[in-house]
């Protein structure tokens, strides 16, 4: 055996034993026999991500497959069937096979996956990619929540008060948009450029700096305000009770290279109106919403009961370029929002790329002091309900140069 193909098949071994650590925390069980779920290791995005469309070619040969289950960041995923015994055929069909991890979904599934007593070295030199897949008849899937919500209608029904419409501007809008920022200087940070137009807030003081004009916000984007301004009329009148709008007097662009993100965080409750409203340019980007929920049943979910511990509950929502996200009501005052730093996103099991990414985000600034208040039923992320109208701990340096505090920083 040549030194090439030897460490070829210890790479393919190194990642096997990987998988299979991973998964020891699962309690896989083969006495599952109810279950209608395989846990498949080796079959993941981390440390080895390949293309999860040629596994669904696999799987989807398979009878009574449903789908596939893949978290971010896991080395395992899982395939749920229709009823048990469809699943415990595919785990006859599936374990200790070896998987060429192709990216080519044109070739037949029977090219690609190889039963184990088929298994060589050979086989495996022609491979590079490849891995063993070890199945598992699994009692539970630890990541129910890990699909990404793409469609509005589902989003709104998940967080309440997400209102999200794809296509909200054209692609020459698009451009119009992207070229007007430029006529302005951007604001360098560590890992992204950022510009203010509008009132300026500060943080420290958690008041406005009345002593700066804050002049109009742009012009080329006037055209997008009344655009917002008229969508809003429509979703007032649906949903009266989530919204506080009396206008947009600031604007903060974001532009994110690839591969950077923003800390789970809530804009400030009292000093903005609702919705906080985000538009997306160029390449998509999945957001992450999370939000405290208590093993108690009866307590409810917005207090801080102490006798409870809360757990997060975490949902992703993907933004597509050109998108429109209107944060109101639960999702503006319950949920923090924020994107995980990384170089791409696992939408519904398929791997999308991030590239440059740039953000404006719109926001109703309350100027008269009567109107700082909030009366909302989310203690623990409500900045008047905390004592001194301090910031949550975990909400703080978000946005190190901009908002030392962080409770606004971290833009969409």
């Amino acid at each position: 055996m040549s030194k090439k193909i030897a460490k070829l098949l210890a790479s393919i071994q190194r990642k096997e034993d990987v998988a299979i650590e991973s998964i020891l925390y699962l309690d896989p069980s083969d006495d599952a026999d109810h279950s209608c779920a395989v846990c498949l290791a080796n079959v993941g995005n981390e440390p080895n991500p390949f293309d999860v469309s040629s596994i669904l070619a696999v799987l989807a040969g398979l009878r009574g497959f449903q789908t596939l289950k893949v978290a971010r960041g896991k080395s395992y995923s899982f395939a749920v069937f229709a009823s048990p015994l469809d699943a415990q055929t595919a785990f006859t069909h599936l374990d200790n096979a070896f998987f060429a991890a192709t990216s080519d979904t044109s070739v037949d599934a029977s090219d690609i996956l190889f039963p184990h007593h088929l298994v060589s070295a050979a086989v495996k030199s022609q491979h590079p990619t490849g891995r063993i897949i070890h199945a598992f008849k699994a009692k539970r899937i630890p990541f129910s929540d890990s699909d990404t919500l793409t469609k509005p209608s589902d989003i709104l029904a998940a967080i309440p008060g997400l209102h999200i419409v794809h296509d909200f501007i054209s692609e020459e809008e698009e451009v119009r948009l992207l070229e007007g920022m430029e006529q302005h200087p951007w604001i360098s940070l560590s890992e992204r450029q950022v510009q203010h137009h509008g009132f300026v807030f500060d943080y420290d003081s958690n008041h406005i700096d009345f002593s700066k004009d804050p002049g109009q916000l742009p012009a080329w984007c006037q055209f997008l305000v009344q655009r917002m301004h008229d969508t809003l009329r429509q979703l007032m009148l649906q949903y009266p009770h989530d919204f506080d709008f009396r206008g947009f007097n600031q604007l903060t662009l974001n532009r994110y290279p690839p591969g950077s993100g923003i800390s789970p965080h809530v804009d400030t409750h009292t000093r903005f109106d609702s919705p906080i409203t985000s538009v997306s340019l160029l390449s998509p980007v999945q957001m992450e919403f999370r939000t405290l929920y208590y093993s108690d049943p009866t307590s409810p979910v917005t207090t801080t009961t102490p006798q409870l511990q809360p757990t997060h509950k975490t949902l992703h929502v993907q933004l597509p370029p050109r998108s429109i996200c209107f944060m109101a009501g639960a999702s503006r005052f319950g949920w923090e929002h924020g994107i995980r730093a990384r170089k791409a996103d696992v939408v519904n099991c398929t791997r999308v790329e991030r590239a440059l990414r740039v953000s404006l985000t719109f926001r109703g600034v309350r100027i008269r002091e009567e109107e700082v208040k909030c009366d909302c039923v989310w203690d623990g992320l409500c900045d008047a309900k905390i004592a001194g109208g301090a910031k949550p701990d975990r909400l703080k340096e978000v946005d190190v140069g901009v908002n030392r505090h962080g409770v606004v920083g971290g833009k969409p």
